[in-house]
């Protein structure tokens, strides 16, 4: 008798454990998702919005005109730019992008929460166009910045990656 109780009791810890985990994996499914659908909203209400364009020039992070932008985007060399979107007052979105000495872009995509400024999400791809495609690296991030979901390749270290809107290299020249 004592055998069955102790296997049934053995039963529901491990039962329960499953439980808990499945109940753990379902509720960052349904994170991740609610995250691709808040991305989704801002980046369709930005996308008729004109960015504004930052670059690092000599060590400095500095607002561009789009013709400066223009002229600064030919150079491929040793530069990084980035474009940041605003939805409302809020800075809600930003597309970076840089090129090494050698001219290899790299390419990096935030997504932020409007409620706090928090990283809900980041991209990154080989080239801008490839922040957008099925295959970029992603990772889902939770208001106090820890990451709820991430694809195997994705480069947690990125420098390019800011927790929140005002960890931003360049927030402080920002209008």
């Amino acid at each position: 008798m004592k055998r069955y109780i102790v296997f049934a009791l053995a039963a529901v810890v491990a039962t329960g454990t499953l439980i808990t985990a499945t109940a753990r994996v379902s509720a960052q499914a349904d994170a991740v998702k609610q995250i691709v659908s808040d991305c989704l909203a801002i980046q369709n209400a930005i996308m008729a919005l004109h960015p504004i364009h930052v670059a690092l020039i000599a060590g400095q992070w500095k607002v561009l005109s789009e013709g400066d932008y223009a002229v600064a985007e030919q150079t491929h060399k040793s530069i990084t730019f980035a474009d940041v979107y605003k939805q409302g007052n809020n800075y809600a979105w930003v597309h970076s992008h840089s090129f090494s000495e050698s001219g290899k872009q790299t390419a990096t995509q935030l997504c932020f929460r409007q409620a706090d400024g928090s990283l809900e999400r980041a991209r990154q791809a080989a080239t801008v166009p490839n922040l957008d495609a099925a295959g970029a690296e992603a990772a889902y991030y939770t208001p106090d910045g820890k990451v709820i979901q991430k694809t195997s390749l994705f480069e947690v270290n990125d420098p390019a990656i800011a927790k929140s809107v005002k960890e931003l290299a360049f927030y402080q020249v920002l209008p």
